[in-house]
This record gives structure tokens, C-alpha cells and sequence, in this order.
């Protein structure tokens, strides 16, 4: 039986690699021609193209894994039924719901996959395509001289910082405020000042005042002249703008930061709760999948042919990925709980997957 298993599985790897290059190429080839004014206009040279092109890979390998892990599925299943394998399979006493359990593992392994090299490399991946882009291709800086409303939850002194205005080529800031929290989430602390510098990894403030709080209830203050706070990074990787900020670069880490920032701050954090929430919800999607595949390629196949199993696969992702759409919109809007919200076709779709597969395989 473990042979028959690996046979399988061989079977499905020999497809599951030569397809996802394939969905890659179309993805890159569609990236080019969308760049390809940029490139025509600014005329970069054929390695630094292929440098950007190369980040992406990453990101696109996760965007293009589920349908790779759908068709390999299914022409698998429906190649072996075609040529009376599994036929064969079941005649010499095999249980196929048990033989095909090494194929969830893999569903289940591939998920996790998904999951790390998304948060890994694919977030690492774009942000260094888009620098990339603006630096190597557009010949222009990454970052602007002067920047505002400057954001930064120091995880390790539990502080939050904000910088209204800094010029990071004088590095001086102007109007910070530096919040001290407790492990309740209490605020303890807070330090104000109409100017700092940065030396090194030292923000120099000046003419603080500095206010002391228990139990968010304010004790008293104090002024100044000096004080100086240690900076974990740079000023110029502090975020702003959480509302409109692209989240595709951050992994999971710095989206949780940001959550902790917009929760001490009592901003809405519904948009990047949906996000992470995603995040985990659409890797499960590759195990759910093959879930549906190992039962459809198998029972509609007997019933209606090869087409028609490819037909209703192809159908019920549609359905999955326009119910995602609108539920991730409603979660992201705060009219349903964001964390539950991407999760509501998952767990559609794995009944349907467990019913499907417990009645037909």
C-alpha cells in the first residue's frame, strides 16, 4: 500500500511542478507587459529587470498555488480513473478514503508551506521588488526628504512613538510623543517634546514634559531640558498612515505591531485583523482543495466524465473566492467580525469537502 501511495504522489508532484513554472511564467509575462512603458521609458538594463521580475517569484508561487494544487489534483485522480487504476486499487481490497490520507498530509503540508514562505519571503519579496522599481528602474528615492505622521509601537519598552514631522536628511523631528504602557495596556507614561534630534540610534528630545499616569488616570508632571530615548530602528522604517498603507510587504510580525499600535491608540484595527486572519485562511484553502478534488475527480468523473469534474472544481472555487471577497470586505468595514469573516468559506467548503469525501471516495 505505501508503494501504491508513492506512486501517487509521484504522480501528482511530476504535475504539481512543471504547472505551478507554467502559472509562474504567466504571471511574470503579465508583470512585464504591465511595466513594460516604465521599462521602455527608462530604459533599465535586461539584469535589473530580471532582478525585479526574480523578487516576485515568491509571492507569486503562493498567489498561483491553489489552482496548482487544484489541477494537479484533479488530472491526477482523473488520469488513474481513466486508466482503471483506481479501479484496481479497490479490487485488491484497498480502502481508499484510508489510502488517500497520505494525500491530506500533503494538502496539510502544503498549507503550512504556503503560509511561511508567504510571510517569510513572498512580504520580503515585494518590498524589495518596490524598491527595486523606484531606485534601479525610476532612478528615484524610495523615500521623500520630509515625512509625517510618523508611527512606531516599540514591542520590547512597550512604547508607543509619534513623530508629527522628521527630516531625514538633517535628522531632526519635530512634535514627538512618546507613550509608556504597563502589561494591561495602561498607560504609564508619556513624554512630550516640540523637538528632537537623532544621533546614531539615540533621539535626542528637548524641553520635554514628561506626565506620569496610574490606572490611565493622570498623577502629575514634570519639565526637562534632555531626554533621550533608544531607537530599535530607524526613524525612516517608523509607518504611517495605517489607514491606506499597502500591507502585501509586512509579515505577520509587523502586522501584529501595527495592531497593537491601533488598539493602544483606540483606532479601528479592523482592516489588519482581516488581514491576518487571511493570511492563515487562504494557505488552508490548498488542503481544502485537495479535499474536493480526491471526491469530485473520482465521483462526478464516473458519473459525467473528465470535463465535467474540472467544470464543477472550477465552479466552486469561483464561489469560494467571490464569497471570500464580499466577506473579507464586510470584516474589513467592522459590520462583521473581521477575524470570522474570512474564515466563513473555509469552513463551507471543508464540510462540503468532509461530506463529499466520506459519501464518494
Amino acid at each position: 500500500m505505501k508503494t501504491l501511495q508513492k506512486y501517487l504522489l509521484t504522480e501528482f508532484l511530476k504535475l504539481f511542478f512543471p504547472i505551478s513554472l507554467f502559472l509562474i511564467l504567466i504571471f511574470a509575462s503579465s508583470e512585464f507587459f504591465w511595466r513594460l512603458p516604465d521599462f521602455l521609458h527608462f530604459k533599465p538594463h535586461l539584469r535589473i529587470i530580471l532582478y525585479y521580475l526574480s523578487t516576485l517569484i515568491p509571492l507569486w508561487f503562493v498567489q498561483t498555488l491553489p489552482i496548482t494544487v487544484m489541477l494537479s489534483s484533479l488530472i491526477t485522480i482523473n488520469n488513474f480513473m481513466y486508466t482503471k487504476e483506481l479501479i484496481s486499487i479497490q479490487t485488491l481490497g484497498v480502502n481508499l478514503k484510508k489510502f488517500f490520507i497520505s494525500w491530506l498530509i500533503v494538502g496539510l503540508l502544503i498549507s503550512i508551506s504556503a503560509f511561511l514562505i508567504n510571510d517569510k519571503l513572498a512580504t520580503k519579496g515585494f518590498l524589495i521588488s518596490q524598491k527595486i522599481f523606484n531606485e534601479k528602474i525610476k532612478n528615484q528615492p524610495s523615500q521623500i526628504e520630509d515625512l509625517k505622521d510618523l508611527f512606531y509601537y516599540d514591542d520590547i519598552n512597550s512604547c508607543f512613538v509619534f513623530i508629527k514631522e522628521y527630516n531625514n536628511k538633517s535628522f531632526e523631528a519635530k512634535n514627538i510623543i512618546i507613550e509608556k504602557y504597563d502589561n494591561q495596556n495602561n498607560l504609564n507614561k508619556q513624554i512630550i517634546s516640540p523637538y528632537a534630534k537623532k544621533y546614531e540610534k539615540i533621539l535626542i528630545l528637548e524641553n520635554c514634559i514628561i506626565r506620569e499616569f496610574k490606572d490611565n488616570k493622570f498623577l502629575k508632571e514634570k519639565s526637562v531640558l534632555r531626554y533621550e530615548y533608544p531607537l530599535l530602528i530607524g526613524i525612516e522604517e517608523f509607518q504611517y498612515d495605517y489607514s491606506s498603507l499597502q500591507l502585501d510587504f509586512l509579515n505577520l510580525k509587523e502586522l501584529k505591531n501595527i495592531l497593537k499600535t491601533l488598539k493602544l491608540r483606540g483606532q479601528n484595527s479592523a482592516r489588519i485583523l482581516s488581514e491576518i486572519s487571511f493570511r492563515y485562511s487562504i494557505a488552508f484553502l490548498n488542503f481544502i482543495l485537495i479535499l474536493l478534488s480526491l471526491s469530485l475527480g473520482q465521483n462526478i468523473y464516473s458519473q459525467y466524465g473528465k470535463f465535467t469534474s474540472f467544470i464543477y472544481t472550477i465552479l466552486a472555487l469561483i464561489i469560494y473566492w467571490v464569497l471570500l471577497s464580499f466577506l473579507r470586505t464586510l470584516g474589513e468595514l467592522n459590520i462583521i467580525n473581521p477575524i470570522i469573516s474570512v474564515w466563513i468559506p473555509n469552513i463551507l467548503f471543508f464540510i462540503i469537502g468532509v461530506f463529499l469525501y466520506v459519501r464518494y471516495v
